[in-house]
């Protein structure tokens, strides 16, 4: 075969894999349910990166079969897949109602059954190590995941906005210190969230005790904030430095990893 045909060939057939694809995982246990998954696999062997969103995990309106929601971690996702991360996230499952998405279930079984489901569909389709990254209330559904979830390729652990107080399943009420893998932790030092408190935040990253690497990463700066202090478009959205912190996030992970 020509070397340029193959050439082409290898450029299509790559480019074709790391297409985005809105999938409908199947939840293990739970025959006729499932969850939506955002999935971009560039390379089988790379770091993969399960992201979990806060507030009710849905996808917004889906265009072209891409999410609308302006969750950080849904916006930011380019960030992770440049710096070379495979990415997966993790929406709410079809069986649950969006008020029903409440900081009790993230730390309930049935969610965990979610996340477990999608930890072991990673693992069947690629050989690299996996990281859960929360957000908000994704950071309670990430955390009761590291605790919890038995599964050798998981490799480490990554809070942004992490839930500090105010809510059943907060990071306060969590016994942190039973977590052994890697962890990050990264909040918005004017993030006005009630339950997301930014010293309280750095205060429970000295209860991480068990993990032999952590780091905590305060942040500033962005904007301009708007609206609901615990929704996307403020500071507890890292709004308008959506690119400095999946940097930080993504340059920390490959020095860990």
């Amino acid at each position: 075969m020509p070397k340029i045909l193959l050439l082409l060939l290898i450029l299509f057939f790559g480019s074709a894999r790391a297409q985005e694809q809105l999938l409908q995982l199947p939840i293990e246990e739970r025959l006729t349910d499932s969850a939506p998954v955002l999935q971009y696999i560039a390379s089988s062997d790379a770091v993969n990166l399960i992201l979990i969103p806060g507030g009710n995990a849905g996808t917004g309106e889906v265009k072209s079969g891409v999410p609308s929601s302006l969750n950080f971690l849904v916006r930011s996702r380019s960030g992770f897949q440049s710096a070379g991360f495979n990415t997966f996230i993790l929406f709410r499952a079809k069986s649950v109602n969006p008020n029903a998405m409440s900081t009790t279930y993230r730390a309930d079984k049935a969610h965990l059954k979610e996340i477990e489901s999608l930890v072991n569909y990673v693992s069947s389709k690629t050989s690299g190590p996996i990281w859960i990254v929360g957000t908000s209330m994704g950071t309670i559904s990430a955390t009761s995941a590291a605790l919890n979830i038995q599964n050798s390729k998981l490799k480490g652990l990554v809070l942004t906005a992490s839930v500090t107080r105010h809510a059943p399943g907060n990071l306060g009420s969590i016994n942190l210190k039973e977590i052994k893998i890697p962890v990050l932790m990264v909040h918005h030092a004017d993030d006005q969230c009630f339950a997301c408190v930014p010293n309280e935040a750095k205060d429970l990253f000295g209860k991480l005790s068990g993990s032999a690497k952590k780091e905590f990463q305060m942040v500033s700066g962005g904007g301009p904030a708007m609206g609901d202090p615990c929704q996307n478009q403020h500071w507890h959205g890292f709004l308008g430095i959506e690119e400095k912190v999946v940097d930080q996030i993504s340059q920390w992970i490959k020095t860990a990893n």
